[in-house]
């Protein structure tokens, strides 16, 4: 099986070293496929790495269906420009799709402890950390998540209402799930993210972001999603969900720390769970505005 890796990019500072640890892969990937900007010149193509530049900036969507569309491999890897590939990613991902798997997604490690850094990477990625167990997961995001090639024409890529990054992976997830492929987790596939997120108002604006994209795929699948969701109470209501929301985030919390163990060795982020929880609300109750 050939792989392509296709990495959407706009102006990531490390973008050279995403590739660097690319070209430390083994097998080695068949291609590389950088799409966006590059205004600081990092990307050194060769071979390999193939970069295409587009005139304005797009959309994390926009950028992978480019890409997916430009690319030859069996499978698509999609990786972020922020991502930090371990040596033997590839490998697993590749082993996962030898044994059956049409689509796998990958874990998410980190070493930046900086308080709001840390924040973000629990508050979104808890259920794909490195020590998470393998297997089925209602949905995996696109920072380090491969496909077969066929099923992501198949389904027509990512959509693209979705502004910059944020929901594009859910609802993908969930038409995958639609058309009856499982979503396999492995853990073993480990990317460190590098984000840039290091203040308050960072990890507002990108949890606001989710819980906005979520206010519009929740009604579009409500076979996977659930009949009875919490913000329901709200009855549709943005006024009604926010003055429920301090109350809905601290229950999310306590039951985001007994699901998940691993959070209990960062007690301190607590308050910043909390506070990702209410911006994910905040952005659910601009979302469900007419």
């Amino acid at each position: 099986m050939r792989i392509s890796v296709i990495i959407p990019n706009l102006n990531s500072p490390i973008i050279n070293e995403v590739l660097q640890a690319l070209h430390q892969q083994q097998p080695l990937p068949y291609e590389m496929i950088v799409v966006g900007r590059d205004e600081a010149g990092l990307i050194t193509t060769n071979d390999l790495v193939h970069f295409i530049e587009t005139p304005a900036p797009v959309s994390a969507a926009g950028a992978r269906n480019i890409g997916a569309h430009q690319a030859h491999g069996d499978i698509l890897w999609f990786l972020d420009a922020d991502c930090l590939a371990y040596p033997h990613c590839l490998a697993y991902h590749l082993q996962a799709h030898q044994r059956g798997e049409a689509v796998v997604g990958g874990s998410v490690a980190f070493d930046d402890t900086r308080y709001w850094h840390l924040c973000d990477n629990l508050a979104v990625f808890a259920p794909f950390l490195v020590t998470r167990p393998a297997g089925e997961r209602p949905y995996l995001p696109s920072l380090n998540l491969s496909i077969r090639r066929e099923l992501f024409c198949q389904l027509g890529g990512f959509d693209e209402r979705f502004p910059g990054a944020s929901g594009e992976d859910t609802d993908l997830s969930f038409r995958i799930r639609q058309r009856g492929y499982r979503l396999f987790f492995e853990p073993a596939a480990v990317v460190n993210h590098r984000h840039h997120r290091i203040t308050s108002g960072d990890l507002w604006r990108h949890l606001s972001a989710f819980g906005r994209s979520y206010a519009a795929i929740y009604p579009r699948y409500p076979e996977l999603t659930g009949r009875h969701r919490r913000t329901d109470i709200a009855q549709g209501k943005p006024e009604r969900l926010r003055a429920i929301a301090p109350l809905l985030a601290v229950i999310d919390c306590i039951e985001r720390y007994i699901q998940y163990p691993e959070l209990r060795a960062y007690p301190h982020v607590l308050p910043g769970l909390l506070f990702s929880r209410l911006a994910w609300y905040d952005g659910m109750a601009n979302g469900l505005r007419p």
